[in-house]
């Protein structure tokens, strides 16, 4: 017979009825889930502690800043490309889409064009191209990796032959505070403030409208989302254009920061951008991620270019390295796919 006063007989009833109905199968389900939702972050956090322990200049403040100057770019890219990729579409042109706009760029002020008319007309060009690339594949639907890839080519192209062999370079006055100013009192370089301007602003329009559901739904299953009253083709046409747009952006910023207008400039960072959207948890089929895993994705590919320069690998291994990270990428949405699939009892 229990006494009044001895509650530890009690307690164990409880203490087995607190487990009863826990799934060990679904507790790992959630631990696997949570991993693969966090896992560029986890992954970018070791990634800083390896390179910390490996190099006494990794954490200074200059190179720090260095990281973010030079992911500032990507970064740029990587908002709307992302977005696009949301809605089950792609864009492998966004690097021609660049070194066109640099091009562009670059000719209208060795003419002397006002820096503000060159711009805007650099962004003309690039919308341009996001235009004609989101009318063949949304109204002529045409498969987007292939429209995409054929401008990743015919766009690069272009850019040689409206560079004509010359090199634009050597430009002074406001326009160089663009790629190479400081933000008053901060210290945090402009193309690093541009690159969170536009985070924030994309973050808003994925979580806060109704675009941005939109978005999601067309990813998941356009046929459904068609059904439910949402135009199929509208929205993903204008992500085209706001994907070339932010090409041109990163043209201007990155033509401003290096002071010339080379016709190789944007060469292979559309592998960067694709790999750090993929790295962020972006499905590569749509209807999945968010701008702060893209954030951490970019950070990600940024600090393993840095840390791998600053333990004396040589540039070719940055090549390898953002190849590999691809893969990885690739391998990381297959197997959040494959997860997924099993949770809701689909073909493994």
């Amino acid at each position: 017979m229990n006494t009044p006063g001895d509650s530890s007989s009690g307690s164990r009833p409880a203490a087995a009825a607190s487990t009863v109905g826990i799934d060990p199968e679904s507790q790992l389900a959630r631990i696997r889930a949570g991993f693969l939702r966090n896992g560029i972050v986890i992954a970018l956090v070791l990634e800083v502690l390896f390179f910390w322990s490996q190099s006494e200049k990794f954490m200074t403040t200059s190179n720090i800043r260095l990281i973010f100057l030079q992911v500032a770019v990507v970064g740029i890219m990587a908002v709307p490309t992302a977005l696009l990729l949301m809605s089950g579409y792609i864009d492998f042109a966004v690097g021609s889409t660049l070194g066109l706009s640099a091009v562009v760029l670059g000719k209208q002020l060795e003419a002397g064009t006002h820096p503000v008319t060159a711009c805007t007309l650099t962004i003309i060009v690039a919308a341009g191209v996001g235009l004609c690339q989101g009318i063949l594949a949304t109204r002529g639907r045409f498969a987007p990796i292939i429209v995409t890839l054929g401008f990743y080519t015919a766009v690069r192209g272009l850019t040689y032959v409206v560079n004509d062999g010359d090199l634009a370079s050597g430009w002074t006055g406001r326009f160089k505070e663009i790629g190479q100013g400081l933000l008053p009192g901060v210290g945090i370089p402009n193309p690093v403030i541009i690159a969170g301007a536009v985070f924030i602003i994309g973050a808003l329009f994925h979580t806060k409208t109704v675009w941005g559901r939109h978005m999601v739904a067309l990813g998941v299953n356009a046929e459904a989302a068609r059904r439910a009253g949402i135009n199929p083709w509208r929205l993903p046409l204008l992500l085209y254009v706001a994907s070339s747009v932010g090409a041109g952006i990163g043209a201007i910023v990155l033509v401003s920061r290096l002071n010339s207008a080379p016709p190789t400039l944007g060469e292979g960072i559309e592998i960067e951008v694709l790999s750090a959207i993929l790295l962020g948890g972006v499905a590569f089929g749509g209807g999945k991620g968010n701008l702060l895993g893209v954030a951490a994705g970019v950070l990600f590919i940024g600090v393993l270019n840095d840390g791998l320069l600053l333990l004396g690998a040589k540039p070719f291994w940055v090549r390898v390295s953002a190849g590999l990270a691809l893969v990885a990428a690739a391998a990381l949405d297959a197997t959040s796919r494959y997860f997924e699939r099993r949770a809701t009892g689909g073909e493994e």
